[in-house]
C-alpha cells in the first residue's frame, strides 16, 4: 500500500500531470472513457465486442461537443504491436482525434505505456492527435463563485502496483509469450482488472489514498469495474435494500424488497466479492471500463457542474448515477 500511495501522490502533481480550471458555474463538458485495450481484432481482442457501442458513443459526444479524454489502456500494447492496432482499428483512432486539438486529451496506463516515450508518441501516435502529448494525469481545480471548493484528479490508476508498474517491462513480456493461454484458460490472470480479489485490494487502496486528501476526489480506470462514491454496484444495491427494510410494511414493498434480493443474488454471482471494505466518504469513483464480454461501455460525463457515471448499451445511452460536483466536495 505505501507504494501505491507514495506513487499517487507523486503523479497527483507530476511534471506530467496538467492543472485546468473547473468553473462549476459555467458550460463545459467531458466525457472520460478508459481501458479499450484495442487488440488486433482477433480472439484475444477484449475489444471487439464494443467497438460499434464505442464508435456510437464517440458520435454522440463529438456531436454534442463534449471534450474526450481517455483514461489509460486505450491500446492493448502488451500484447500487440502498434502496427497490428492501427491496422485493425485505425477508423477507430481517427474518430477519437477527430476532436481535434484542446478537446482530445490522452492518459497513459500500463498497457499503452510506450506513450510515455515522448519519442513513440511522434513516431506513431502524432498522426491521430496532432501536437498532442499523452499526460500521467489531469487535475480539474473546480471552483463557484470565485471559490475553489475542491479538485476532481484523473489518473489510470496503476499507479505504485507492483505487477503493473514497478515490473511492468517483466510483466508485458509475460503478456506477450503467454497470452493466448491467459485468455483462455485463465493462467497468470492477477492483476485488478482480472482477478476479483487483487480488484478489491486495489479499490481498498485507492480509496484510502483518496480520503487522506483535502477536498479532493480520484477519478481512476484499470480495475474495469464501476465505482461511484467509494461503492460498488454491489454495495449500492445492498444499501437499498437496507433502506427498503425500514420502510413501513406492504405488499409493494414486500414485493420490491424480493425483487431486490434476487438482483443481489444474481450480481454476487456474476461478480462475487472479494475484499470490498465499507467505505464512507464519497472520494473514489471509478470510469469501470470499454470492453465488457456483453458489448456494453461505461464511463464518465463532467457537464456543467455534475459528475455522472454512464452506461452505454448498443445506442443507448443510460446514467447510472448523478450529482453535483460541489455536492460531492461538501461530503468529504
Amino acid at each position: 500500500m505505501a507504494d501505491v500511495h507514495r506513487e499517487l501522490s507523486r503523479a497527483a502533481t507530476g511534471q506530467f500531470t496538467l492543472t485546468l480550471p473547473l468553473n462549476l458555474d459555467s458550460n463545459h463538458r467531458y466525457v472520460i472513457l478508459s481501458d479499450q485495450h484495442k487488440g488486433a481484432g482477433d480472439k484475444a481482442d477484449e475489444f471487439r465486442k464494443c467497438r460499434d457501442t464505442y464508435v456510437t458513443a464517440l458520435n454522440h459526444y463529438n456531436q454534442q461537443g463534449f471534450t474526450l479524454i481517455l483514461l489509460g489502456d486505450v491500446e492493448e500494447l502488451w500484447e500487440q504491436s502498434f502496427k497490428a492496432v492501427r491496422t485493425t482499428y485505425d477508423d477507430v483512432m481517427k474518430l477519437e482525434g477527430s476532436f481535434g486539438p484542446g478537446r482530445y486529451f490522452r492518459i497513459w496506463g500500463n498497457h499503452d505505456d510506450d506513450w510515455m516515450n515522448d519519442r513513440l508518441v511522434r513516431k506513431w501516435l502524432s498522426p491521430y492527435m496532432p501536437g498532442g502529448s499523452v499526460l500521467e494525469g489531469i487535475r480539474f481545480e473546480a471552483s463557484t463563485n470565485g471559490s475553489h471548493v475542491g479538485t476532481a484528479l484523473l489518473l489510470h490508476g496503476h499507479q505504485g502496483t507492483f505487477a503493473s508498474d514497478k515490473i511492468r517491462s517483466i510483466s508485458r513480456l509475460g503478456v506477450r509469450l503467454y497470452r493466448y493461454l491467459q485468455r483462455w484458460f485463465g493462467i497468470g490472470k492477477t492483476t485488478p482488472a482480472s482477478n476479483t480479489c487483487s480488484r478489491g485490494d486495489h479499490d481498498d487502496q485507492m480509496y484510502e489514498w483518496a480520503r487522506r486528501q483535502q477536498k479532493m476526489i480520484l477519478i481512476a480506470g484499470h480495475t474495469h469495474r464501476p465505482i461511484w462514491s467509494s461503492k460498488t454496484h454491489l454495495q449500492k444495491l445492498e444499501a437499498e435494500l437496507e433502506a427498503l427494510d425500514r420502510t413501513p410494511q406492504s405488499p409493494t414493498r414486500d414485493a420490491a424488497i424480493e425483487k431486490k434480493k434476487k438482483e443481489i443474488e444474481e450480481r454476487k454471482e456474476k461478480y462475487p466479492p472479494c475484499n470490498d471494505t465499507i467505505k464512507s466518504v464519497p472520494c473514489y469513483f471509478n470510469t469501470g471500463c470499454c470492453r465488457f464480454d456483453d458489448g456494453d461501455i461505461t464511463g464518465m460525463e463532467i457537464e456543467n457542474g455534475s459528475l455522472r457515471l454512464i452506461k452505454w448499451a448498443n445506442d443507448e445511452r443510460t446514467a447510472l448515477e448523478s450529482e453535483k460536483l460541489q455536492t460531492i466536495f461538501e461530503a468529504l
